[in-house]
């Protein structure tokens, strides 16, 4: 009975007549039942509170026993004309009032009351009021939760987080909401694309494991790839800009300069299997073999001069170090320096003797 308001927006409150009678008339039954539904759905206690006295200010409005100057003043406001001219009570009957007042919470429900009292919407809850069939996960436990969606593929949704999406997903395309940060390991189909939408972000994939990262309130989103490769377009007013991500690339938009920047991750994970990657073994081996190794293990581009290096051998093996240890250890052994330069990794100032 109670999961529908999990989904109910300020314009659903004020036309549910269980919420109005409570709003009108609390009581401790009703207290109770609604300060439940605030602590079972914590983001809907604003949205309750603004719904209430949305509906004590339209009571207000239609209450018959109106001073005729009040209402005056009362309908001024509402007609954006306080500020013209000063309300004559003699301009207004009474009588014609009340009706109007009706007529105008008539109008405001209508309409939806969004036009009046108008409550922020986010992107996410814009695209998804659109949706005639959608189905939502909502995060709400302290720990990051497994949801299974239709394709088969596999959703891990962080804290604070929640997505949408087609109950069955059989359109030509496979289409995912998000509010939050959630990791995406999607089931490979070419016929049927798999698309992101989180804020200004739109992520399409054949089939692939990403991160995204969007929560409305942050100045940064992002995409982060782990296998696979995307596509990512960041629609903002000004300008439309889009980016192709390889494992182990990312990209961050930044929502007040309308920017994206793209880089590294900050973990590198290898593309090719971790047995395989333990088998790296260099005896005596040229610095530039070793590099160009590390470079496809990683799908990273490695960037250095071939020439600087030639002279340059190094006997080592890989067991657990992350690729920036490895490099760490390599860059002292032939005193050289590497910086991650946007999606590359630069190589600079080797000394071999």
């Amino acid at each position: 009975m109670t999961e529908k308001y999990q989904t109910y927006t300020l314009a659903d409150f004020i036309q549910d007549e269980a919420f109005i009678q409570w709003a009108k008339s609390p009581n401790e039954a009703g207290d109770a039942f609604w300060e439940q539904i605030a602590a079972s759905y914590p983001y809907q206690k604003e949205v309750i509170a603004q719904a209430r006295q949305t509906v004590l200010n339209l009571a207000e409005l239609s209450r018959p026993a109106f001073d005729e100057k009040e209402a005056g003043l009362i309908w001024a406001q509402i007609s954006g004309q306080m500020n013209e001219a000063p309300v004559s009570a003699s301009v207004f009957r009474l009588g014609w009032l009340r009706y109007a007042a009706a007529a105008v919470v008539v109008l405001l429900t209508a309409w939806g009351i969004r036009h009046w009292y108008r409550e922020p919407e986010t992107l996410y809850a814009q695209r998804t009021e659109q949706l005639e069939n959608v189905h939502e996960e909502i995060n709400e436990t302290g720990n990051a939760r497994i949801v299974q969606l239709p394709d088969g593929s596999q959703v891990t949704l962080a804290q604070g987080s929640r997505i949408s999406f087609s109950p069955n997903m059989d359109g030509s395309k496979r289409e995912v909401y998000l509010s939050g940060e959630a990791f995406f390991d999607v089931k490979r189909n070419p016929s049927k694309p798999f698309f992101v939408y989180a804020g200004e972000l739109t992520t399409r994939v054949l089939g692939t494991s990403f991160t995204v990262r969007s929560f409305e309130k942050e100045n940064v989103a992002s995409v982060q790839v782990r296998t696979g490769s995307v596509s990512v377009e960041a629609r903002a007013p000004r300008k439309t800009q889009s980016v192709v991500l390889a494992p182990n690339q990312q990209v961050s938009f930044f929502r007040k300069e309308e920017r994206l920047s793209m880089g590294l991750v900050k973990a590198p994970q290898p593309v090719i299997p971790q047995a395989e990657l333990a088998r790296f073994t260099f005896n005596n081996a040229p610095v530039g073999t070793i590099f160009d190794s590390l470079s496809k293990a990683y799908g990273i581009e490695i960037e250095y001069d071939k020439e600087a290096v030639a002279a340059c051998r190094l006997t080592s093996s890989v067991q657990e170090e992350s690729l920036f240890e490895i490099l760490g250890v390599i860059c002292e052994a032939i005193e050289a320096d590497y910086q991650v330069a946007g999606a590359k990794i630069r190589i600079s100032d080797p000394h071999c003797n």
